[in-house]
């Protein structure tokens, strides 16, 4: 049987790791990005930009500036996975950036169980599309959602769809499963479909 026709659960999925990381962010201690980075682990890039993209989809993303603050963010990180980088580096501003303990929380907990899901359901499915050269294409679209956060803003969920992008490629990503990877760029279509008729509303 190929890796691609295995569809027992993987017991190398991080998914799990990263729920039990999340569980473990809760509490009353510090709230900086940088603070939140370094129990999620500097040196894993991927499951910092699914960590950070499930933030923007949560109402968390409402406080003003954060979604500018993580489009940079997923965006260093991306351009950092495509130079093969094995030390995540970014700048002060972005890591002494403050969140809202009592919204992260919640915002935390309503993520946990959507994730807890995922961890069940992904497999090895068209790994392919997880691995080079479509891994860089993944990486490349993660980078451009990421950078084009700060100037969508002001339209309305904009950042929530691109984040749902973004997450989705990174769950593709973390656990091999190409299925996800699919879900993500037919979610990105839908996303550019949706920003295209926005703007030929407004202007």
């Amino acid at each position: 049987m190929t890796d691609d026709q295995h569809t027992d659960p993987d017991p190398d999925n991080q998914i799990a790791e990263i729920v039990d990381t999340i569980h473990d962010m809760r509490g009353p201690g510090e709230a900086t990005v940088g603070a939140l980075i370094e129990q999620m682990g500097v040196a894993s890039f991927t499951p910092i930009l699914l960590f950070v993209s499930l933030v923007i989809v949560t109402p968390l993303s409402g406080v003003p500036g954060l979604s500018s603050v993580c489009g940079l963010l997923i965006a260093m990180v991306s351009a950092q996975l495509l130079l093969g980088r094995d030390r995540l580096w970014l700048p002060d501003f972005i890591l002494r950036r403050q969140m809202p303990r009592r919204k992260l929380n919640t915002a935390l907990s309503q993520v946990e169980k959507p994730l807890s899901w995922v961890q069940e359901v992904t497999t090895r499915r068209l790994s392919f599309l997880t691995r080079p050269p479509f891994s860089y294409l993944l990486y490349s679209i993660c980078l451009l959602c990421g950078a084009a956060m700060p100037f969508l803003e002001l339209v309305p969920m904009s950042s929530s769809l691109l984040a749902s992008v973004v997450a989705l490629l990174s769950i593709s990503l973390i656990s091999r499963d190409g299925l996800f990877a699919l879900l993500g760029l037919t979610a990105l279509a839908t996303t550019a479909a949706l920003l295209l008729a926005v703007s030929q509303l407004l202007f």
